[in-house]
């Protein structure tokens, strides 16, 4: 009897339905489907909500568990995983208001959600990829990008000036916010130019592998 009640159980467990694919990205174009989420560190969630009280990241706030600390201007990483979080609000941590910059060969997630944040420069130029927020008024100038994958979201109102995607793989420039990049947005090439923003999804401008 005891032998039937373990593998009953176990069949419910096998039904359970995982959905977690369902909310999975790579940048904040993937997370259109969920509205009012942004892409951050692999999954569409709700913007201020990842690292609320009484929740628990998966990623180590001061390094990969192996005692080595996170990177200079990093306020969350993983070192196994490369991965980079900059949160701009955290200010004991780090200074947006001086130039930012991706740590050499990370994956990183700057956001800048209060006003004038990131008005020094934001560099992505050897990041193996960038997802760059910039979600509060007059935030993020000069931001340039890497060879990776680089994602810019000006929701901001006045957000952006001068984006430079360079030779990146896959840019995307979604300007959203009242008077957002107004000047200087360089796409990869004139075919990625949406008027507003930068666009990688025409054929030629997603080159990542």
């Amino acid at each position: 009897m005891k032998s039937i009640v373990v593998l009953i159980a176990l069949c419910i467990g096998c039904s359970v339905s995982h959905k977690s694919q369902d909310f999975a990205c790579t940048k904040n174009t993937d997370c259109a489907g969920h509205q009012g989420t942004v892409c951050d560190n692999g999954f569409c969630v709700v913007p201020g909500t990842i690292d609320a009280p009484g929740t628990k990241s998966d990623a180590p706030k001061t390094g990969d568990g192996s005692g080595n600390a996170c990177p200079p201007g990093c306020t969350a990483c993983n070192i196994q995983q490369k991965t980079c979080t900059i949160d701009c609000s955290q200010t004991n941590v780090v200074n947006c208001n001086n130039s930012v910059s991706c740590p050499v060969g990370y994956h990183c997630d700057i956001q800048c959600k209060q006003d004038n944040q990131c008005r020094n420069g934001v560099s992505c130029v050897g990041a193996a990829s960038c997802t760059i927020e910039c979600s509060a008024g007059s935030t993020c100038r000069d931001i340039q990008c890497g060879a990776g994958p680089c994602d810019v979201t000006c929701a901001g109102n006045q957000s952006c000036r001068t984006v430079s995607c360079n030779n990146s793989c896959a840019c995307d420039v979604l300007c959203t916010g009242p008077s957002s990049c107004a000047s200087g947005i360089t796409c990869t090439s004139l075919l990625c130019d949406q008027g507003a923003g930068c666009t990688s999804v025409p054929a030629g401008c997603h080159s990542c592998m």
